[in-house]
């Protein structure tokens, strides 16, 4: 039954990211993002997430990987921030990600990355990735975790790809569920993780709210540049997300595979 209700969420995820990830984001919704972050907005990844260029540099140094080894981005929608990475770190990437949108973006994306050579991208989910064991030399995910429905059976297959000794970096949110936040840390250690760091990301709630205040101020400027199909996503998600924002930590994880 659990099964049943976890893929249902999944069939409504693919449906809401291949409507997000139709169109790109327009110039007025990355100008908040630019307003917002000043220096530390990520230009060249253009990302759809929260992530800020001090995220990239230190999830690129966690990975702790040789260039010319391989890392698996999980959930990588449009490939900004994992092409980012990997162009930083000199390693093959490999994309995963549930919208069909997202990945032809990416794939095209890699070719302004100049690494579409080394680079690979395919649609599915987190749940079953279709790679052998012990294949790939580290992992990333950036903001992706939390929407999962069973984000133990995620940790459990990135156990199984990881090679010994790889290391799995993520960010995501943890939210409060019966007035307690709902840690990763248990499940990481139950899929054989040995946690390395964990902790909140800087200055992340106050950049967060800002960015949703402003995207709901501007939410006119942004229907007209994107149409409302493609403003609606990031409207409703400012106007859910602002008022409970306190009830949740975005955390960045630093996860070695024993």
């Amino acid at each position: 039954m659990n099964e049943q209700k976890d893929q249902k969420v999944l069939d409504n995820l693919k449906v809401l990211f291949e409507q997000v990830f139709k169109i790109e984001r327009s110039e007025s919704y990355r100008d908040i993002f630019r307003e917002v972050y000043g220096d530390d907005y990520p230009e060249d990844a253009n990302p759809d997430s929260f992530v800020t260029l001090t995220d990239l540099y230190t999830i690129a140094k966690s990975l702790n990987v040789e260039p010319g080894k391989t890392i698996l981005d999980l959930g990588c929608g449009r490939g900004g921030p994992g092409l980012w990475i990997a162009r930083e770190t000199r390693t093959n990437y490999v994309g995963i990600d549930l919208s069909e949108n997202a990945i032809n973006q990416a794939i095209h994306r890699s070719v302004d990355f100049k690494i579409e050579g080394t680079s690979k991208f395919q649609v599915g989910d987190m749940y079953s990735l279709n790679f052998p064991e012990n294949s790939f030399d580290g992992a990333l995910s950036v903001d992706v975790i939390s929407f999962i429905p069973n984000p133990l059976a995620v940790f459990k297959e990135a156990a199984r790809i990881l090679r010994s000794k790889a290391y799995f970096v993520f960010t995501t949110w943890e939210i409060k569920k019966s007035r307690v936040l709902n840690s990763y840390r248990s499940y990481l250690r139950d899929t054989g993780f040995s946690i390395i760091s964990y902790g909140e990301t800087p200055d992340w709630k106050k950049r967060q709210s800002k960015v949703y205040q402003k995207t709901l101020e501007l939410k006119k400027e942004l229907i007209k540049d994107m149409g409302r199909d493609g403003a609606f996503s990031y409207i409703m998600e400012a106007k859910k997300l602002l008022p409970t924002i306190n009830d949740s930590k975005r955390i960045l994880a630093v996860a070695m595979k024993m």
